[in-house]
């Protein structure tokens, strides 16, 4: 009898301990782009005299800098802290200084300009507003068109899309609003001209004329994109996580390399999972780099236009955002191959941060 009650405790041990160690390393499900990017479908006809209505421009705020020199962006706002390349043939300039934004230039003029910081101006909206507000004073369409030259854009915005990224329209200027579908409240707003928007096709797309596309970067130019993308997704996570009232997260390079060659891994061997045929699960990843860890969460994206994408991809995914905005995690690597995004989330004290 007493061999009998010694197996069951062992038993009841063995299946705490399993619970404990599954529960500790957080998996969800691969977050794919709910938008088909360069699958737009080419409509007969040219499109020449339709006539696209528009709305004025507002006023006031970070979107007048859209369409501007940068001498005029420069002698408001200063220098950037850092310079990078995009995937789209444009240049981000970083700000992270008192007012946290980025600004997408090409040929020394604004294209686009992007803030989560709720001290930014981004009149006629604001930071945190409620979207119930954008859609009093706003008129919000599910389709809106984009008129460049002789050629028609015409994106359709989808129920997803509707919740969480909408697009208004005004004088050769688009607001992509970002919203954050859990608490109603608007989380960033990117002011983008209508070339970069057809560009990066963020919504499904009709056309009628001619496709426009970037020239795609070398391999060379590709490793430092991603480079660019991966610290884009750490700034835009720790923006997010201040704003949610949650702490930051420190960077750990050995996680980093983690998560850049699981991204790099889905993409060469033409998978989508956190399952991988060469490096196992996540667990295994953490294992075989030999980081200690407390507790861990993987987040990985898949054909997202971009980090700011990505990031709002996560946010309004109920598994993603929890791994998102997870207060118990303290450092954080990221990840980027191409459109292949990955995000490690680790628990981590002092003594082991040490050891790494």
């Amino acid at each position: 009898m007493k061999v009998l009650l010694k197996i069951v405790f062992l038993l009841i041990v063995v299946l705490v301990l399993f619970y404990i160690m599954d529960d500790r390393v957080k998996e969800n499900k691969p977050l794919e782009s709910p938008v088909k990017h360069g699958t737009a479908i080419p409509v007969p006809g040219k499109g020449v005299g339709t006539t696209i209505p528009q709305r004025s421009l507002p006023k006031t705020g970070l979107s007048k800098f859209v369409g501007s020199n940068v001498e005029t962006l420069l002698a408001e706002m200063g220098k950037p802290d850092r310079i990078e390349p995009s995937g789209y043939n444009y240049d981000w300039w970083i700000y992270t200084g008192t007012h946290q934004f980025m600004v997408g230039v090409t040929q020394e003029k604004v294209n686009q300009i992007y803030s989560a910081d709720i001290t930014s101006d981004v009149s006629p909206f604001e930071i945190g507003q409620n979207v119930k507000d954008i859609y009093r004073f706003t008129i919000v369409e599910s389709e809106v068109s984009v008129q460049i030259g002789d050629n028609i854009y015409t994106f359709t915005l989808n129920s997803e899309d509707m919740q969480n990224k909408l697009l208004i329209e005004y004088e050769n200027l688009y607001a992509q609003l970002y919203i954050d579908s859990v608490n109603g409240g608007l989380e960033a707003v990117r002011f983008i001209d209508p070339i970069t928007l057809v560009l990066h096709q963020p919504y499904d797309m009709a056309y009628m004329g001619e496709i426009v596309s970037a020239n795609r970067p070398s391999s060379t130019m590709q490793i430092e994109v991603d480079r660019a993308m991966e610290r884009q997704i750490f700034d835009l996570t720790n923006q997010y996580r201040t704003k949610h009232g949650v702490n930051e997260l420190m960077n750990n390079y050995r996680l980093g390399l983690v998560a850049q060659k699981h991204s790099k891994d889905m993409a060469l061997e033409n998978y989508f999972s956190h399952n991988s045929p060469v490096t196992g699960n996540f667990a295994d990843r953490l294992k075989e780099a030999e980081i200690e860890h407390r507790k861990a969460g993987e987040n990985i994206a898949f054909n997202y236009v971009d980090a700011i994408e990505a990031i709002n991809g996560w946010l309004n995914s109920p598994a993603h955002r929890g791994v998102l905005l997870d207060m118990d995690f303290t450092h954080l690597g990221s990840g980027a191959y191409g459109t292949y995004y990955t995000q490690n989330l680790i628990r981590m004290t002092a003594e082991e941060n040490g050891h790494q």
